[in-house]
């Protein structure tokens, strides 16, 4: 399957088990996959929109899922209600 630019995906916020409280999605395993097959290192830019709320930030390459997670951080979660546990719809454009 080709890489779509253009992704839109439910998934459940969780909390990174360390200092800081830093809560994020794991982006689903197929669309990880075909991500890793077009930029096999690194972060991958992105814009993200949820809600209302639009931005800029990377897809974090993670090594337990062996997939990418998406960072939401304080001020978006705060804009949008956002707690952990919950399940939010994310629309992402790969840049």
């Amino acid at each position: 399957m080709a890489l779509k630019r253009n992704l839109n995906i439910e998934a459940k916020v969780w909390i990174y088990p360390g200092d800081g409280g830093w809560h994020f999605v794991t982006i689903p395993e197929e669309i990880s996959k075909d991500i890793r097959k077009a930029f096999p290192k690194g972060f991958v830019k992105v814009q993200v929109k949820i809600g209302k709320t639009t931005f800029q930030t990377s897809l974090f390459p993670h090594k337990l899922s062996k997939g990418y997670i998406l960072c939401i951080n304080k001020k978006i979660r705060k804009i949008e209600g956002i707690f952990a546990g919950d399940t939010i719809k994310i629309s992402i454009k790969i840049i």
